[in-house]
């Protein structure tokens, strides 16, 4: 019996799983390739850590590293060099287009990078935007650096540390208001997406109607796994 397992290897944490059961996940410093199941086929995205790949392909005989491709199916990519997409941005499209099929879509991705994607409901990528997440903007300037994900810091502060925590928190939920209405304002026939990490905190904050999707990037994987043959 054919048992596929599906991989999502990003910056900071890989995901897996088999079908439509339940997502475990790793960190990158505590992943083993011990911990991944006996399967017939195995489906790999990665956006970074190509030594963990080459020692997962030595676990299966059958293994399919998944790259951007200019068009797949029901989705065609706005980039002239396909490959320079990040491979996770194009899955996490095509994840959603099975969730939401013939809509006008929104794709959010906040994670160690916040992604935004415009996918048309012809299936045209309109193209996307890439940002600093929440812990690389706090990084970003050295007087006040500090690696903290905590969020909350609505409002003006009375001290500097939470003022830098607020602040950038600001931006980051700001940059993505402005995303949502601005293609709000263009699209009707649409849905708004929300991914990675920070979605379900942010999407309190919002105040529109979102679709949140804990693992979009292997709901693609799934969907380019059951459509590729």
């Amino acid at each position: 019996m054919k048992r596929s397992l599906f991989i999502d290897i990003g910056h900071s944490a890989i995901k897996w799983r088999v079908a439509d059961s339940v997502v475990v996940t790793q960190s990158i410093e505590g992943f083993s390739a011990d911990s991944l199941p006996q399967c017939t086929s195995v489906w790999v995205s990665y956006v970074a850590h190509s030594g963990i790949v080459e020692t997962i392909k030595k676990k299966y005989s059958s293994l399919v590293i998944i790259r951007t491709p200019a068009e797949y199916k029901t989705l065609s990519v706005a980039y002239p060099i396909p490959n320079e997409l990040g491979v996770d941005r194009f899955l996490a499209m095509l994840g959603a287009q099975k969730h939401h099929p013939n809509k006008n879509l929104l794709i959010i991705d906040i994670g160690s990078a916040l992604t935004v994607d415009v996918v048309a409901e012809t299936g045209k990528h309109q193209g996307g935007l890439i940002m600093p997440g929440l812990v690389a903007l706090r990084s970003s300037f050295e007087k006040f650096a500090t690696n903290s994900d905590l969020k909350g810091f609505s409002g003006l502060q009375n001290a500097t540390k939470a003022a830098w925590l607020g602040g950038t928190e600001s931006m980051l939920v700001s940059s993505i208001k402005s995303q949502i209405d601005d293609f709000l304002d263009r699209y009707t026939n649409s849905k708004v997406i929300l991914t990675g990490g920070g979605a379900k905190e942010t999407a309190s904050v919002l105040n529109v109607d979102i679709e949140i999707y804990d693992n979009l990037v292997l709901d693609g994987i799934e969907c380019y796994a059951e459509t590729s043959s």
